[in-house]
């Protein structure tokens, strides 16, 4: 029901979705054409308007400008958790999985901050794309990029249970409920750390931001971020995805 309904409210497919029931509307009853076209010109205006870069930065900057870049450097006695983001599926059954762009700036960003602490213990959080099929999940293949990068075994633990934000904190915090001594790193991405913090926050732990991947850091304001564009929508696509998400999760308890 919550993805169906996020769906149906995401920009484009709310406003090309309205802009058809208009359109077969006016096919129906002629009578009703002058406010149909009205309306119509409306939702395309706001269809432009939501695809220009300028709002697509203030949309995601609604979330990002809370969480700025970190300068806080973990030591080795302090714990990194690292949540999983997307996964790449890279054959036909579904079984194989790597990491993909989103989780890759966790990852660089999480090793980062080991290689500053000189070593410390990692957390990588993350389950399967789909529970019914076979393959690695997803805090199974950051292990292994890790790996690749230079991180021992012995400093990597793994959380694979986990299919959400809520459940990433949940189930993390149960292998940290008996070591309150030592600071908690978070990494993920910028405009993602607002309902990570809370899920952590609503479990008991507090952790210490260390967002990554910031998009709205600089707006060249020019001709062209005035212009409709798929990125300019893409940014409000994904700032009214996380704000949903914070509301669906304000409404379970979860945050």
């Amino acid at each position: 029901m919550y993805q169906l309904a996020t769906g149906l409210l995401e920009p484009y497919t709310f406003l090309v979705l309205s802009l058809l029931v208009v359109l077969l509307w006016l096919w129906r009853d002629l009578r009703a054409r002058r406010l149909g076209l009205g309306i119509a010109i409306g939702l395309l205006v706001l269809l432009c308007l939501l695809s220009t870069l300028v709002v697509g930065h203030l949309a995601v900057g609604s979330l990002e400008w809370s969480y700025p870049p970190s300068t806080v450097v973990p030591s080795s006695a302090d714990t990194i958790v690292v949540l999983a983001g997307n996964l790449d599926v890279s054959d036909k059954e579904g079984t194989k999985v790597r990491i993909g762009g989103e989780t890759l700036f966790r990852c660089l960003h999480a090793f980062q901050l080991y290689d500053q602490a000189g070593g410390c213990r990692i957390i990588v959080s993350g389950g399967k794309i789909e529970q019914s099929k076979s393959g690695i999940t997803a805090a199974e293949a950051m292990r292994d990029f890790f790996i690749l990068l230079g991180v021992p075994p012995a400093d990597l633990i793994l959380e694979k249970n986990s299919a959400t934000t809520y459940e990433n904190a949940k189930n993390t915090c149960e292998l940290l409920r008996e070591e309150r001594e030592q600071r908690i790193f978070l990494v993920t991405t910028a405009s993602h750390m607002r309902r990570a913090v809370g899920c952590f926050a609503r479990q008991g732990t507090k952790v210490i931001p260390a967002p990554c991947n910031h998009v709205a850091v600089r707006l060249e304001l020019s001709p062209t971020a005035c212009i409709p564009s798929l990125n300019g929508i893409g940014g409000v696509h994904r700032a009214l995805h996380e704000w949903l998400g914070i509301a669906w999760y304000r409404l379970r308890g979860r945050i």
